[in-house]
C-alpha cells in the first residue's frame, strides 16, 4: 500500500516538475486547505505519539525485556504506526509541493499566452 501511495504522488511530483500539470490557484485553494488541515493533524499525530512504548515494562527477566523490545519495535519499528504517519506526512509534504507547483505552472503558462497576446495586438 504504501508503495502505492507514493508511486502516485510521486508521478504527479514529477509530472508537476516537468510543468505537464497545471491548475489555477483559485481551483486548487480547497485541495491546499485540506492539505494543510492534513498535515496539522499529522503533526500533532506525531508530536503525541513522542517515544510511545519506550517505557514498556514487562518484568526484569529476559522474556518480559524481550516482549517489552519487540512491543516498541511494533510502536516504532520499520513497519509500524509511527513509521506510517511519518510516510503519510513526507508524501503529504510532496502533494502539497507538487500542487503549488501546478498552480507556479499555470501563472507561467498565463502569463506567457499574455505575454504572447500583448505582441499580436
Amino acid at each position: 500500500m504504501y508503495e502505492a501511495v507514493g508511486g502516485a504522488v510521486g508521478a504527479f511530483s514529477k509530472a508537476a516538475a516537468s510543468g505537464q500539470v497545471s491548475i489555477e490557484a483559485e481551483a486548487a485553494q480547497d485541495a491546499l486547505t485540506k492539505i494543510t488541515k492534513v498535515k496539522d493533524e499529522l503533526t500533532t499525530l506525531l508530536r503525541d505519539a513522542g517515544s510511545g512504548g519506550a517505557d514498556v515494562q514487562l518484568g526484569a527477566n529476559p522474556v518480559g525485556q524481550a516482549m517489552a523490545r519487540k512491543s516498541v519495535g511494533r510502536y516504532d519499528g520499520g513497519d509500524s504506526f509511527v513509521a506510517a504517519l511519518r510516510l503519510l506526512q513526507e508524501q503529504t509534504d510532496l502533494a502539497e509541493r507538487a500542487l503549488r507547483r501546478s498552480i507556479d505552472n499555470y501563472t507561467d503558462i498565463d502569463l506567457g499566452h499574455a505575454q504572447h497576446y500583448g505582441r499580436q495586438a
